[in-house]
């Protein structure tokens, strides 16, 4: 079973390798992130951890895509390094 810390520990781990790398961002769609934590199938009923793992983790500088083309729609634009605060939800940015 995986739970949200699960996937944002993942996440985390992703924005170390990113920076350690020199990158300025990194974009995670939600499904690659799933699969790659729990082996499940997409839509497994706990995807919503993953889901509100990667909200949990935006800050200011970040920014939603939604793609309708893709099953898991939710794909997060990451800006590194990562200082800024979380955003309200009011703040975030739809592309």
């Amino acid at each position: 079973m995986v739970s949200m810390d699960h996937f944002r520990q993942e996440i985390r781990s992703r924005f170390e390798l990113a920076s350690a790398e020199g990158r300025q961002d990194l974009t995670i769609e939600c499904g690659e992130l799933y699969r790659s934590v729990s082996k499940l199938p997409l839509f497994d009923p706990w995807m919503i951890f993953c889901c509100n793992a990667m909200r949990a983790e935006m800050a200011l500088t970040d920014h939603l895509i939604f793609d309708d083309g893709k099953p898991s729609l939710l794909t997060i634009h990451y800006a590194l390094p990562r200082h800024q605060k979380r955003p309200k939800a009011s703040q975030l940015r739809l592309e």
